[in-house]
């Protein structure tokens, strides 16, 4: 329940808390994920092999190493970093679709923003608006509906 200053009460919801709630930030264009380059992965300039990728994402839990305050930007000496995540485009159950975690962590600077360095693999699945699925903890982001982020690689 909130209330205003003027003691007027918002009708009451109940919120699950969770340790994890892993989701990959997505817009109007799709998910965010940017090549070395800095230039957006889409239909038109999708992920190659091997290439190091970087991924924004929320919901990834307690960090490590920096020390985070609550309402104030990631620190960016020593970087605060995330448990160990699992990353993959297309079905997790095909082991072709696993992806390279290289980091994952707070992005330095931001509030609540997860960085996630990563590369597809020589072996990986090729295809258009491959589900994206971040785990960590056992958790899943989603893979259906208005949240859930898909991706092209070539």
């Amino acid at each position: 329940m909130v209330h205003s200053i003027a003691n007027q009460a918002s009708s009451s919801v109940t919120v699950t808390v969770a340790k994890y709630a892993p989701a990959v930030f997505v817009d109007s264009e799709g998910p965010l994920i940017y090549h070395r380059d800095g230039a957006r992965v889409d239909r038109a300039n999708p992920a190659k092999r091997d290439e190091p990728l970087t991924m924004y994402a929320t919901g990834l839990g307690v960090t490590t190493g920096g020390r985070v305050t609550a309402g104030q930007p990631s620190p960016s000496s020593p970087l605060a970093v995330t448990a160990p995540v699992q990353l993959y485009f297309g079905n997790p159950l095909i082991k072709e679709a696993a992806i390279i975690v290289d980091w994952s962590g707070l992005l330095p600077g931001y509030i609540g923003v997860y960085q996630i360095n990563c590369r597809v693999p020589g072996a990986h699945i090729k295809g258009d608006n491959l589900p994206i699925t971040l785990r960590i903890g056992g958790v899943d982001s989603p893979t259906t509906g208005p949240t859930a982020a898909t991706i092209y690689v070539q």
